[in-house]
């Protein structure tokens, strides 16, 4: 368990901001972003044993009221403590200029924390939404009805560029200053800490000019292993880690997935082991692609948002674990 001396509970922001958190550095992979967060808690959350974590990719938040109500609803998962969202729009035309990582707050009554991955860069039109009509921000989010203290935005050391010359003259596809990212947090449950790490692994299997996504892969979760390296308390990390490799490496166990096997390696047990593996498909391609693992903790149970339920709110289902600390 982490010393509670040493918890500092995030410096909430009262007042919303337009204003984009990010500045552009020296190259096209690197920003210096501030991590926005806000608080709609109107009470204590009760002490407990035992947390609800969901991890979910809302595809930028495209149906973003579909979605809260689905959350809010319930529609076959158990009510969420903890939320680690990926691919959340800030101030996107996409998306209505919306603030997506704070209005899952606010629905929910609940804090939440937000860093940026990418600053979208305008366009005519693009994969996953269409046309950006000024820059904005993408990025991970913790939202929580516990506090949220020693927040940290990583931004990982091997990331690919999205940022192409011809498709930001042209402005198609999707030019993006930035790369990925893990926004890491204490959750303070009682006299109990949770570490709780929101992902956006590399995507893809490699391409022209580009290295083995793979081992971008796991280097970034590497890197989480290291960063959490010498806690004693429980360690969650979760989210869309782009594992498209691992439904095949579970169904035909030849092989290992080579994120899963770094994590596995270091302690972390995968939260959603005891499913079959033809029932862990989370994503629209028919692959299993967002995982969460854990250390220093049990899994009470876990599950994955019913097709019947989620299907057409994200490219992505949501799943969920219950973790007892």
């Amino acid at each position: 368990m982490t010393d509670t001396a040493d918890w500092h509970e995030f410096p909430w922001q009262s007042v919303e901001s337009a204003e984009l958190l990010c500045v552009a550095g020296e190259s096209a992979t690197d920003l210096d972003c501030r991590v926005e967060g806000a608080d709609f808690r109107t009470g204590q959350a009760e002490p407990t044993a035992e947390v609800v974590v969901w991890a979910y990719n809302v595809e930028r938040g495209l149906r973003l009221d579909a979605q809260l109500e689905s959350v809010i609803d319930g529609s076959g998962m158990p009510r969420p403590d903890i939320l680690l969202l990926s691919e959340a729009d800030r101030g996107c035309s996409r998306t209505r200029a919306r603030n997506v990582a704070r209005e899952y707050a606010r629905a929910l009554g609940m804090c939440y924390v937000y860093g940026v991955e990418f600053v979208e860069l305008p366009r005519f039109w693009g994969p996953g939404g269409g046309a950006v009509r000024r820059k904005c921000e993408h990025g991970n989010a913790i939202v929580s009805r516990f506090p949220l203290g020693n927040v940290r935005l990583i931004r990982h050391s091997r990331t690919r560029s999205w940022h192409s010359s011809w498709q930001r003259l042209l402005r198609i596809g999707q030019p993006r200053l930035g790369g990925r990212v893990a926004l890491a947090a204490d959750v303070s449950v009682g006299d109990r800490t949770l570490r709780v790490y929101s992902v956006h692994f590399e995507s893809g299997q490699g391409g022209r000019g580009v290295r083995n996504r793979d081992e971008i892969r796991m280097a970034q979760a590497i890197e989480l292993v290291d960063d959490a390296a010498g806690l004693d308390s429980a360690v969650v990390i979760g989210g869309d880690m782009n594992v498209s490799g691992y439904l095949r490496a579970l169904t035909e166990r030849d092989q290992d997935e080579p994120t899963m096997a770094a994590l596995a390696g270091a302690g972390f047990e995968d939260a959603h082991a005891r499913i079959p593996p033809a029932d862990r498909v989370t994503s629209d391609s028919g692959v299993v692609i967002d995982a969460v693992v854990g250390r220093n903790l049990r899994f009470a149970g876990s599950g994955i948002g019913p097709e019947a339920s989620w299907k057409g709110l994200s490219d992505h289902r949501p799943i969920w674990v219950r973790v007892v600390l």
